[in-house]
């Protein structure tokens, strides 16, 4: 059975813990550094890179015309008629894309990275032949890279052309 003597002793035992607790250690934290993938944003400040990055060049194949049974579609549609390259980012939207804002629009709009999915072989296309542009798009869009070619030789090629908007028809 405790004596009278053990409750004031741990009282001061308890205190002393307690006391001891509180005091604990400091922490001292530094700023983290930025990544090193990190690019300047336009403020100048470093921040994550762009979600979109996409290199696209288009051209025009000389002395193409429609093949076969094509016809010219009977509305053309926009596109550079001289060779252009742009460097075309999203999130934030910049590059040297003449429209980078309706660029970057259009592509959501469009389906991001499945805007760009190559027609299956299988697929049914009509002989409609919409112009000589050719585009030619590398980068990529969030964690998928993007390699491929649009021309608008028939129907699903041209529907993939035209449903990119701004991003190949500025």
């Amino acid at each position: 059975m405790p004596t009278a003597a053990t409750a004031p002793t741990a009282l001061i035992v308890l205190g002393l813990g307690l006391a001891a607790a509180g005091c604990g250690g400091s922490e001292v934290t530094t700023p983290q550094s930025p990544p090193a993938d990190a690019t300047p944003s336009a403020s100048g400040t470093a921040g994550p890179p762009p979600e979109t990055e996409l290199t696209i060049r288009i051209t025009t194949e000389p002395g193409a015309g429609p093949s076969g049974e094509a016809e010219p579609s009977p509305v053309p549609s926009p596109s550079p008629s001289e060779p252009a390259t742009w460097q075309l980012t999203c999130e934030p939207a910049g590059g040297d894309h003449p429209s980078p804002e309706a660029a970057c629009s259009d592509l959501a709009e469009a389906g991001g990275a499945e805007a760009f999915e190559e027609v299956p072989e299988s697929s049914p296309c009509t002989f409609i032949y919409g112009g000589p542009q050719v585009a030619r798009v590398e980068g990529h869009v969030g964690d998928t890279s993007i390699d491929t070619e649009i021309t608008k030789a028939d129907g699903c090629e041209l529907q993939r052309y035209e449903d990119l908007g701004a991003v190949l028809a500025p």
